[in-house]
């Protein structure tokens, strides 16, 4: 099986943060929607927001497809580069 994330040393990570911007990494669609949820639900325990304005998503593989744009009620924008 091949790890989700990113190898950062002998770290493998899926979550990076720097100060109010986190960067989810996961294998696919399925694993990044649980995980975007979890967040939200984590974030407004502690009565945080996540800006839906300021939320976007970036694909890195050949096929470059995300299926729905939307995870619950958030629509989310692809990341141009």
């Amino acid at each position: 099986m091949v790890p989700s994330g990113i190898k950062i040393g002998k770290k493998q990570l899926n979550i990076l943060a720097y100060a109010d911007d986190i960067a989810l990494i996961w294998k696919n669609e399925i694993e990044i929607r649980k995980v975007f949820v979890e967040m939200e639900n984590i974030a407004r325990k502690f009565g945080l927001q996540i800006n839906q304005e300021k939320t976007k998503y970036m694909i890195v593989e050949r096929k470059n497809s995300l299926k729905k744009n939307k995870i619950g009620y958030w629509k989310i924008k692809k990341l141009q580069i």
